[in-house]
């Protein structure tokens, strides 16, 4: 099962372009370790320096512009618990703790999809 939920009743707005493949997920992920997702990766349709791409440092840190928070690779799921430290741009609040998770497909050594319904994300890794 693949989810994405507010931690607590804090309103969460999360501001980013996203690539969005039109692609299906196999159901079971493969049997890979958990450093394959250390270091820098982007949205497959962004260049790495963009300060919006994610950091996957080995320990479970994650990085980028506006989130901080943990990782987790467990059974072919990628869980990120994040806190989003942007303002919402509408009502000014401040964004909030949430957490992603969903399935993934390893489609080479430097590129993975995750799947969090209704869409999967490409990732690619920046050198």
């Amino acid at each position: 099962m693949t989810t994405a939920k507010a931690i607590g009743t804090v309103g969460v707005a999360v501001a980013a372009t996203v690539s969005i493949a039109n692609v299906e997920v196999p159901r079971s992920g493969e049997a890979v370790e958990a450093s394959y997702f250390e270091g820098r990766w982007a949205f497959s349709e962004e260049t790495c320096d963009q300060p919006t791409n994610w950091t996957l440092l080995a320990g479970g840190n994650f990085i980028s512009e506006d989130l901080t928070g943990i990782w987790q690779w467990s059974a072919g799921q990628l869980t990120l618990n994040l806190t989003d430290l942007a303002e919402d741009e509408e009502t000014g609040e401040a964004g909030g703790r949430f957490q992603m998770e969903g399935p993934v497909t390893i489609s080479g050594p430097d590129q993975f999809i995750l799947n969090i319904e209704p869409d999967n994300y490409v990732m690619k890794r920046c050198e």
